[in-house]
Parts: C-alpha cells; structure tokens; sequence
C-alpha cells in the first residue's frame, strides 16, 4: 500500500511543492495496515522530508487555561501526536489552534502572530508559498480551516477575534498569553453554524483537485493557492457561503 500510495503522490505531482499541509484521518488506514502502522506512517512523512518538502500538521488543542508547546498533546487525531514524540519539529505558538511543522523549513510556523487567523498566521504565511494540501483519508466535505482565515480577512460579520487568557510556555519558561481566535459571536444562533457543504457543491468537481479513490481509502491534493482564490472568491460572492444561514 505505502509504495502505491508514493506513486500516486509522483502523479499528482505533489513533491514539486516546498510545504505540505496534511489533513489526516489514521483510523482506517491501521485497520488496513495493521502489520506495523506506526513504521508505514515513518515512511509516509518521509517520502515529503527526503525530497526537501516541509509537512505542516494541526496540532489544535483549544487550552484554555495552559498550554506547554513542548508537552501538551493535540486534541486532533493521532498525527500530531506522533510527530511530537518521534520527529524534530518546530510548534506553532497558539494555545488553541498550534502547529507542528516538520523539514527543512519548519521555521515558517515560529513566532507567529497571536490572531489564530489573522495577518500573521500559519494560513497566511503558507499563501505564495508553493504549498499544498493533502487529504490522507480525510474526506473535504469535514472542512478546512482556512476558511475561518477567508473570513476574518473578509471581516464576516458573524464572528469577532476573541481573545483567551490562556498563558503559553515553552520548557517551563513563559512565553505569552491574549492569543485569539475569529469566532462566532452568538453560539446560540445555529444559523452562524459552520457548514462546507454549500461551498462543497461549487467546488467539488473543479479540475485543481488530484483525487485518488479506491474501495478502502482516499487521497485529495490540491494547490493552496488556487483552492484559498476560489473560497475567498465565493466569500466575496456569498457572505453566508460558510455558514448556515441561507441569502
């Protein structure tokens, strides 16, 4: 499977880009692969580093009180996790949505700015920057966070930069606090809601998606850039394009 999997990864011709931001759902591949799951995802994340290509991986663990950098585990699925306690790694800052950057350029996602989405976040600095993102077994129709990004540069009047008191350290040292996030302002209002399925019927069968599907798994790739122009670009068109709420 690892083998197929690297030659669908020559054909989609991802190994041209510098960053590879993975969105990933290992549940059924270590049903699939039970023979030594862990050395097959090794393997996985170093077809990228090999070829000099940096994996850019959501580490989000929504602290709301404390967050270590160095030892407080992501609350997002196995992935993160894994890299933590077995690669080197930079993490990104943001006690509620960090990031665990691997490669060469790993740096990219240090010190970033204290909005989650705002100017200075991981989304922004991955824009230009030959990035893309892999689906590994993770359907597109569970979201993308880059969205709230498109938002908050949007100024989407449903949500406001909130900030939490949470206080960041690094190997015990302190590091900050009055990090933020775009969110919603009125949860009680479900027509606010976070949906992808509108924005999924405009853009599931554009030709910028490199799909792969076979009975047991599936694997989407796509440019950050053309997919992040596509969504602002319905953003501009529908304002309620990401949420519920109907025109």
């Amino acid at each position: 499977m690892i083998q197929e999997i690297n030659k669908t990864f020559i054909k989609s011709k991802i190994y041209k880009a510098k960053y590879v931001y993975i969105y990933s759902d290992f549940r059924k591949f270590f049903y699939l692969k039970k023979d030594n799951p862990e050395k097959s995802v090794k393997s996985l994340l170093n077809f990228f580093l090999k070829k000099g290509i940096t994996c850019i991986i959501p580490s989000f663990s929504y602290s709301k009180k404390r967050f270590d950098i160095d030892k407080t585990k992501s609350s997002v699925g196995f992935l993160g996790n894994y890299v933590l306690k077995n690669f080197n790694h930079t993490r990104s800052e943001h006690p509620i949505f960090s990031y665990i950057a691997i490669g060469k350029n790993k740096s990219i996602i240090k010190k970033i700015g204290k909005s989650a989405f705002g100017p200075d976040s991981v989304h922004a600095r991955l824009y230009k920057k030959n990035c893309y993102f892999l689906n590994f077994f993770r359907p597109l129709k569970q979201g993308n966070t880059l969205v709230h990004h498109i938002e908050q540069n949007n100024k989407a009047k449903y949500r406001f930069d909130k900030k939490f008191e949470t206080k960041v350290f690094f190997h015990d040292n302190y590091v900050g606090k009055n990090y933020s996030a775009f969110v919603r302002k009125n949860l009680k209002n479900k027509s606010t809601s976070f949906t992808f399925e509108k924005i999924l019927k405009k853009i599931k069968n554009k030709k910028y998606f490199f799909k792969f599907i076979k009975k047991n798994y599936n694997i989407l790739i796509y440019s950050y850039d053309v997919f992040y122009d596509d969504l602002d670009t319905h953003f501009k068109k529908d304002n309620n394009i990401f949420i519920k709420k109907n025109k």
